[in-house]
């Protein structure tokens, strides 16, 4: 039997492989292979040119059979597809049809690719972006085999037209005043490229400009273009005017009236109750609201009796279907009546509320550096709603088991098994609990959240430690690029239940480790700022900083009862306090190179300072190098901190911390193939501390031995982008070591390399 099963699959083989790729090609026609390089003339490097060619290129793109990755240039050398069509299209049998059906890919001729009609296609992309005398021409290239060809396209890209003048005309007087006060937000000013894709922006930028101002009615196409390429050889002269016929109604401004809410839990339920509040009323079914009004009118912008606006019903349509309590939000705006001097639209506000509970199991499989590796399991349950005020309560179970698969310090295996276990609760809700801030509008609906969690954490042959922490925290984004995140107390306490004699050793030979690592409350405040530059910008940054502190304000209580700020050993519930200030900013930068190919820079500073009641820092509060996101050529927690090198690998990832970090990251990200990038990378960084300890001999922070105590590495990577997420790998190569003298200073090539594979973006 086996013996038939493995002649069945020679034969198959040998049947697609005999097939040759032009077999089903009819006479006169060939098999499209793909592109030759597109060659361009007549252009300058700018912005404009580079958004164009995007256009070009996808307009003249085609995929060959056995595209590589979808590429249009490049073919595997086993066209499996083609093969399977050639091999099994015209069979009547069963097997064949179904062969052909999920295996197979008809052959792409040339006929189907039509090079004429794609190149009529980007010509009108030049036109539309200015280039009128642009041209594309194309040629076939038959290959060694006449039934194959690719296709060469040369375009010419001809003069840029650009705007001499813009002008508005024909439009009402308070509609012109409109115009006139908003002229330098235009889409569209003098020198800049003619581009019909600008011209849209600005015409639905008018719109939304008359619209903001209460012209309910208005719509982009009321208005049109009038060019003239002719009086100002090579510039355009433009007109955008108001159309003829344009209903009374479109050139009137509209008013807020009533405004009614229906709140179903089903979209055909019939509503029988409601409340009545001047001009708000409000429909539903049962005894009391399914949730407070006041929740959905924190959320809508648009009032009676205000002119309508359409920032504000965008706004207001974005606030309540993103508070995740509606799986429907409908606005209706209906005239009051069908009078010619109406001016009153009544709102109607149609809300299908979205299951109220939400049950999740996430299961995930962990490797470390220290080569443990294992299972882990995330049990969690949500209810929206949960207090008829759109809160959101959340609460998990969590768990990791972790065994040991490489070796210790011995050269043998360890045997003793880690694990991880905890829960959380959490209860967001949608409005931020803070009176000075109430009336203040945000970009997007601010949150408050209330979350309590635990955890113990038990490190194989080391120790047993419990983690329990309680936080109060605000997120709100005042605008479309800046988000601020405020946790005015966190409250942790960390604590060891049991330790090993191991364990024991090593503290008693670092005293690093036993201030860090000591049982202690960390009562913090933290801050951060997020700044992302608007999606338009060519070279966009990224920027976050976050400032936090500990115990400032307990230790001043004290200070206020008579007690010394420097005094150590000062407790909270019976248990030492830590106390320290720390500032963690982190920056990126992206430069577009060419056609989907980037430079991006990044940096990475922080620095934390322990005082008053504590000579050093929590040890799960303090900086770390290294890893998939930080130095690629080194493992996590194994650079630093300065030029110290521990003896014992294994207890590395415990001691290599530190007060000070810099990081800095440049990466060059081109594409290669379809949605297949590569990556060169350079990595630079390590960390410090504040004070020199006699068990870390070289790890304090000195500005002259900073740049020759940098560990170094560089490497290359692949990224293959899936759209909603990056698989990426990772082959860093040290360069350079803190601990040694010397530029590459690697003792061998064999121990200088990593690899790391990881999803998402480095940073």
């Amino acid at each position: 039997m086996k013996k038939n099963r493995f002649l069945l699959v020679l034969s198959v083989a040998g049947l697609l492989i005999a097939c040759s790729t032009t077999d089903n090609v009819p006479e006169g026609d060939q098999l499209y292979v793909g592109l030759t390089k597109i060659e361009y003339k007549n252009y300058d490097h700018n912005s404009h040119f580079y958004a164009t060619q995007d256009e070009l290129e996808a307009a003249l793109a085609c995929a060959p059979n056995g595209a590589l990755l979808g590429s249009s240039y490049y073919r595997t050398p086993f066209p499996y597809g083609l093969w399977v069509w050639n091999a099994f299209s015209t069979s009547h049998g069963h097997i064949g049809k179904w062969l052909t059906k999920s295996f197979g890919k008809a052959p792409v001729l040339m006929s189907w690719v039509n090079p004429e009609l794609r190149a009529s296609v980007a010509q009108s992309v030049l036109k539309s972006h200015g280039y009128f005398h642009g041209k594309v021409d194309f040629e076939a290239i038959t290959q060694r085999n006449p039934k194959k060809a690719k296709i060469a396209y040369t375009i010419n890209m001809g003069h840029l037209f650009t705007f001499d003048s813009i002008s508005y005309v024909r439009f009402p007087d308070d509609a012109d005043s409109l115009l006139q006060a908003s002229r330098k937000e235009a889409k569209i000013k003098r020198g800049d490229a003619f581009d019909v894709a600008m011209l849209d922006a600005e015409r639905q930028r008018v719109s939304n400009l008359f619209r903001n101002n209460g012209y309910y009615y208005y719509q982009p196409g009321y208005a049109s273009y009038l060019a003239d390429t002719l009086l100002v050889p090579g510039k355009v002269q433009l007109k955008f005017q108001l159309a003829d016929s344009i209903p009374t109604k479109a050139l009137r401004k509209w008013y807020i009236g009533n405004v009614e809410l229906q709140l179903r839990k089903q979209f055909s339920d019939t509503l029988q109750d409601s409340i009545h509040l001047r001009r708000l009323t409000v429909y539903f079914n049962g005894k009391h609201s399914p949730v407070r009004p006041g929740v959905i009118l924190r959320d809508l912008k648009l009032r009676p009796r205000q002119l309508f606006s359409y920032d504000d019903y965008i706004e207001s349509s974005n606030r309540i279907t993103g508070n995740g309590l509606f799986s429907l939000v409908d606005f209706q705006f209906t005239p009051r009546d069908a009078s010619p001097s109406c001016d009153t639209l009544d709102l109607k506000l149609n809300c299908v509320f979205d299951k109220p509970y939400d049950v999740y199991f996430e299961t995930n499989y962990t490797g470390r550096t220290s080569g443990r590796m294992g299972p882990g399991v995330v049990v969690g349950f949500t209810k929206r709603n949960a207090f008829h005020g759109g809160e959101k309560l959340d609460i998990n179970l969590k768990g990791s088991y972790e065994w040991q698969t490489g070796h210790a310090a011995s050269g043998r295996g360890d045997n003793i098994h880690s694990y991880e276990y905890g829960g959380d609760a959490s209860l967001e809700f949608p409005h931020l609990l803070l009176p000075i801030m109430q009336r203040r509008r945000f970009f997007i609906t601010p949150t408050t959240l209330l979350k309590a969690s635990t955890s113990v954490i038990n490190r194989a042959g080391y120790f047993k430690r419990h983690i329990v922490s309680g936080e109060l925290s605000y997120t709100f984004q005042t605008s479309e690029t800046s988000m601020h995140q405020y946790t005015p107390l966190t409250l942790e306490y960390e604590y060891m239940s049991s330790h090993s004699a191991k364990f024991d050793a090593l503290m008693a030979k670092s005293p690093y480790l036993q201030v860090s690592m000591k049982d202690q409350f960390i009562p913090k405040m933290r801050y951060s700022y997020i700044y992302t530059s608007p999606k338009s910008y060519r070279n966009p940054i990224w920027w976050q900083t976050t400032v936090s502190e500990a115990a400032n304000i307990l230790s001043l209580g004290y200070v206020l009862g008579g007690r010394q700020w420097n005094e150590k050993d000062k407790t909270m519930f019976k248990n030492p306090y830590a106390q320290y200030a720390k500032i963690e900013t982190e920056f990126r930068k992206t430069w577009r190179l060419a056609n989907k190919s980037q430079l991006v820079g990044h940096i990475n500073l922080g620095a934390i300072w322990a005082y008053g009641n504590s000579t050093m820092a929590p040890w799960s509060e303090q900086f770390y190098v290294g890893g998939a996101n930080s130095i690629r050529a080194f493992t996590v927690r194994s650079v630093g901190p300065g030029a110290y090198y521990p003896t014992a690998a294994t207890t590395s990832y415990l001691d290599q911390t530190g007060d000070i970090k810099f990081l800095a990251n440049i990466e060059y990200r081109p594409r290669l193939l379809g949605n297949l990038y590569g990556a060169l990378f350079l990595d630079a960084g390590n960390v410090w501390t504040m004070k020199e300890t006699s068990d870390r001999p070289g790890s304090k922070f000195k500005l002259r031995n900073m740049a020759r105590e940098m560990a170094v590495g560089t490497g290359l990577g692949l990224r293959y982008d899936l759209d909603f997420f990056v698989i990426r790998i990772d082959w860093g190569v040290g360069l350079h070591l803190p601990y040694k003298s010397g530029l590459y200073n690697l003792p061998n090539f064999k121990d200088s390399h990593s690899l790391h594979f990881a999803i998402g973006m480095p940073f």
